[in-house]
């Protein structure tokens, strides 16, 4: 992670991509801003991660919105572990089959 990349926690059910960005757009430039949802139901994971267009504006955006409220809920500012989302697995196993052949 270059250090521009910011994982949002403590979402409100209510919170979009829409309000993530707006929120973080008062304190600088947002790349990209997303909020995490399930991919079976469709309802908020209650994360989401915000990509400012620069380190300074990141660190910026962590001390000015960390433990602060967006719709009615506290949410936690940090820098994100990794620079991009992980790769999604192929959903099926390709390690040696565990049938017997007789």
């Amino acid at each position: 992670n270059p250090g521009n990349n910011l994982h949002v926690s403590g979402l409100s059910h209510k919170v979009d991509s829409r309000d993530l960005e707006s929120a973080f757009a008062k304190v600088g430039r947002v790349s990209k801003a997303s909020v995490v949802y399930d991919p079976h139901t469709r309802e908020s994971r209650l994360f989401g991660f915000v990509t400012m267009e620069t380190v300074e504006e990141a660190d910026a955006a962590v001390t000015a919105l960390n433990a602060t409220e967006l719709l009615g809920k506290v949410i936690t500012v940090v820098r994100a572990r990794r620079g991009r989302a992980r790769t999604p697995t192929p959903g099926k196993y390709h390690g040696p089959s565990k049938r017997r052949d007789r």
